[in-house]
């Protein structure tokens, strides 16, 4: 019998197509598939699609096909969760109820004139943590979007975390080509001069906490706004999570004498720093974010 001929006849009869078996054509290529097929499912290995191999054939192509929507259809579902944010295209679980990734309808996705896009997986060994000197987390995505820079998160003043940017592409919140290259930005939604408390009583946050003699590189600074604790609960949970999806390590720049260092180095150099840093530590020129307790945080987190 001739087998290409057989084959070719099933196909019209039955309605399946070579590329079924990983073939091209009715040709030696189809038959070696299927003999590879049908000894997979312990069939006679003859080569020639019949119809207890269709049935097979076709059986094993449906399953196929549900599994991969199942799996397509988990994936959009990860991505959507609230619970999760995007790491590489992927949602990653996150110890944390109030967060709003890049797949909600009520978003802050910056467009790609603000960041740099990365075409392969991104090994970020930094976290700068910034405040956006802005009313809240809407009002920095518009500041951002307008300047065309971005940060990855911004944490708003009821502690949700917004994502601005995957975390895989290279957002520019640092002022350094380095930085920016090895680095994850978060922003605290914070206003900083003390004349806007009454804002964020009338919104309902309720007061600020206040910080007095705030010392940034040497300079100590005029009462300013602080941190709301459910913001900085918030910080710990997104830090925990790029730690264990990264790596990135829990440590912050110190001295000797226990008291974070000050910017003595070039960004260039800071750039090598592997751990979460605050924007003052990368420059003299900034004080964000001034009062934040890096060191405690990180070792609560560590505990």
């Amino acid at each position: 019998m001739d087998k290409d001929f057989y084959n070719s006849a099933s196909a019209a009869k039955l309605g399946w197509e070579p590329v079924w078996f990983g073939a091209l054509d009715f040709d030696d290529n189809l038959i070696k598939g299927i003999m590879k097929f049908q000894k997979e499912h312990e069939l006679d290995p003859d080569g020639l699609c019949g119809p207890l191999t269709y049935r097979r054939i076709v059986t094993s192509r449906k399953a196929a096909m549900e599994m991969a929507y199942e799996k397509y259809s988990q994936k959009i579902a990860d991505l959507e969760d609230g619970n999760r944010i995007i790491c590489n295209g992927r949602g990653i679980k996150i110890g944390w109820d109030k967060v709003v990734n890049l797949t909600a309808e009520d978003g802050l996705a910056l467009p790609t004139n603000c960041f740099r896009m990365h075409a392969e997986d991104r090994k970020p060994t930094m976290v700068v943590t910034h405040w956006d000197a802005a009313l809240s987390a809407k009002s920095c995505y518009n500041i951002l979007q307008k300047r065309n820079i971005s940060s990855h998160f911004v944490i708003d003043n009821d502690g949700t975390i917004y994502q601005m940017v995957d975390t895989k592409h290279i957002a520019w919140h640092a002022g350094n080509r380095r930085v920016n290259n090895a680095s994850i930005g978060i922003d605290f939604s914070n206003a900083y001069y003390t004349k806007y408390q009454k804002y964020y009583e009338k919104k309902g946050y309720g007061p600020r906490p206040v910080l007095s003699n705030s010392m940034v590189n040497g300079r100590k600074l005029k009462d300013h706004l602080g941190y709301y604790p459910v913001q900085i609960e918030a910080y710990k949970a997104l830090l925990k999570c790029l730690h264990e999806h990264y790596g990135i390590k829990l440590c912050c720049p110190m001295t000797g004498n226990g008291k974070l260092f000050t910017a003595k180095h070039s960004l260039s150099e800071s750039a090598k720093y592997e751990g979460v840093v605050c924007h003052y530590h990368l420059t003299h020129k900034k004080i964000d974010c001034a009062g934040l307790p890096l060191d405690e945080i990180l070792k609560d987190i560590r505990n």
